[in-house]
């Protein structure tokens, strides 16, 4: 009986000893330094399928305005420039042949106050003026004779005071048709040519908005690459801080990875990464490191690994794909980082 006992109890301490070397072993492997600081053979994360940098674009528009046509759907491959969607923009377009008119008008008084004074409007001024001339002339030397016939007492003051007054009129007459007729001979003021100019260039200012507004009617691809989302239809309004559909060039991608804060200090730039989802099983992609941010941060991915700390920080790391992979945007991937010596 007590043989029994002793031979249970060694038994029991051979598996406990088996057991823990075991899992030393497996610790080593898995990631951590043993007590010889040898390098474990790579570092588990999890890591999340995305575009390189400026390849996943958000296309709104820069005006308020309703939907009046969406070209593309999702799925759909797009290239760069082309048009996907329209704004109604008939309003617009009224407007726009409005200004026009404006500036028609406006470029006409300009050209025809700034060609100067036609020849038959010179003429006529300088006849209006001979005119004058004559009626001022003739008004003095009624004048002159009506002054002597009041000093032979003949006329009467009043009489007098008519022919006076007639030479005043005849002689301010004059006078108004020799300035017509040397304004017409000079041509415009130049205050009228620049308030004309003006008037221009603002119904020209007027017309190029309307274009530009109308441009921004038709929205076109930033890249080239696939419609992935579709956020707003055709009727719907738009406003400058909405999206109506993203465009992402999903043939070139990276896994953005998530190390833990306490790992960070075993990997490098360059260091090489397998990749591996439970979607493609059994197969194996390269990678390496391309970069590791400068600041620890919360996890976004739940790891599958339930024994992992949720609440530790975590160091995200770009790493750049060797080869060409099935991967879809947005899938989560499992990376054994590889660290050098």
């Amino acid at each position: 009986m007590k043989k029994s006992i002793i031979i249970s109890i060694l038994l029991t301490l051979i598996i406990i000893i088996y057991l823990i070397s075991g899992s030393g072993l497996r610790l080593s492997e898995s990631g951590a330094k043993d007590n010889n600081s040898i390098l474990p053979r790579y570092v588990a994360a999890e890591g999340k399928v995305e575009t390189l940098p400026g390849l996943e674009v958000d296309v709104g528009s820069e005006i308020t305005g309703r939907i009046e046509k969406i070209y593309v759907n999702e799925g759909d491959r797009v290239k760069k420039g082309q048009l996907i969607a329209k704004l109604s923009n008939r309003d617009i377009e009224a407007k726009q042949k409005e200004a026009e008119t404006e500036l028609e008008v406006a470029k006409s008084k300009l050209r025809e106050i700034a060609s100067g004074s036609r020849a038959e409007e010179v003429k006529r001024a300088e006849a209006n003026y001979e005119a004058a001339v004559a009626d001022m002339e003739l008004a003095k030397k009624n004048l002159e004779r009506y002054e002597s016939l009041f000093r032979d007492g003949v006329i009467p003051k009043a009489m007098l005071d008519e022919r006076e007054n007639a030479f005043r009129v005849a002689s301010s007459r004059m006078k108004a048709a020799e300035e017509e007729k040397r304004l017409i001979e000079k041509g415009p003021k130049e205050e009228t040519l620049r308030l004309l100019e003006d008037s221009v260039k603002k119904a020209e200012a007027s017309v190029e908005y309307f274009k530009w507004v109308i441009e921004k009617t038709l929205i076109t691809a930033p890249i080239s690459g696939k419609v992935i989302h579709k956020n707003l239809f055709e009727g719907e309004m738009i406003t400058e801080d909405f999206a109506i559909l993203t465009i992402a060039d999903v043939d070139k991608i990276r896994i953005n990875a998530e190390v833990d804060e306490t790992d960070i200090a075993l990997i490098q730039i360059k260091d090489p990464v397998d990749i591996t989802s439970e979607a493609y099983r059994g197969k194996i992609f390269k990678g390496e490191i391309e970069d590791i941010a400068g600041y620890a941060g919360e996890r976004n991915i739940r790891p599958n690994n339930p024994a992992k700390n949720l609440a530790m920080k975590i160091i995200k790391v770009k790493i750049r794909l060797l080869e060409k992979t099935p991967f879809k945007l947005g899938m989560t991937v499992d990376v054994r980082i590889r660290p050098g010596k």
